[in-house]
């Protein structure tokens, strides 16, 4: 059985399934992504979208948030990370910052993980990703995605004209020690 999408913000009932991807909506933050989002740090922590919306609800953004306190890799007083670009990987949205992760469209939509292969968001994550490596925005990502968005994010990453330095971490919401090695390695200073 399906699991339930929650949506505290409320679904658009125009951005469920593979017609979301013609919206208007989701043209303009595809054009965000390539021509005016600047992330503020070169090292990205990507993490997977989630049936909870927004995102930052979900029980796995609430763990890696408690990480990132712990790392000292969160501003406590901007309520936003720091010293690295929270950024989820989203099967409509391509990438979603972690502050716009509560803003519309990324609050409101549904769109099954398979239908973003078939929709060709390989080939937007490969296009998005490039242009970030050529405006020397992202140098370095530490990805912790499950199976699904792993096979995204690699077939995407065998597209693409330039990809930033990996350090891949083995998804699971039960232990973090993994990604916290991973994210103290580029935190390092």
């Amino acid at each position: 059985m399906a699991r339930r999408p929650r949506h505290a913000a409320g679904l658009d009932p125009d951005l469920v399934g593979a017609r979301a991807y013609s919206h208007p909506a989701v043209r303009s933050w595809w054009e965000w992504l390539l021509t005016e989002y600047k992330p503020r740090y070169p090292v990205a922590l990507v993490t997977p979208c989630s049936n909870v919306k927004p995102y930052t609800r979900s029980p796995t953004s609430r763990k890696i948030r408690g990480l990132l306190r712990r790392l000292g890799a969160w501003d406590g007083e901007a309520g936003r990370p720091e010293r690295l670009e929270w950024l989820y990987l989203s099967d409509l949205l391509v990438l979603v910052p972690y502050e716009r992760a509560e803003a519309y469209p990324a609050c409101c939509y549904e769109v099954p993980p398979e239908v973003a292969v078939e929709a060709g968001m390989v080939g937007k994550v490969a296009e998005v990703l490039a242009a970030f490596m050529e405006r020397g925005f992202v140098r370095e990502a530490v990805v912790f995605l499950p199976r699904s968005h792993m096979a995204l994010w690699l077939e995407a990453r065998g597209r693409a004209r330039r990809w930033p330095r990996e350090h891949i971490v083995p998804y699971t919401i039960y232990r973090l020690d993994r990604l916290a090695r991973a994210l103290q390695s580029v935190l390092a200073p």
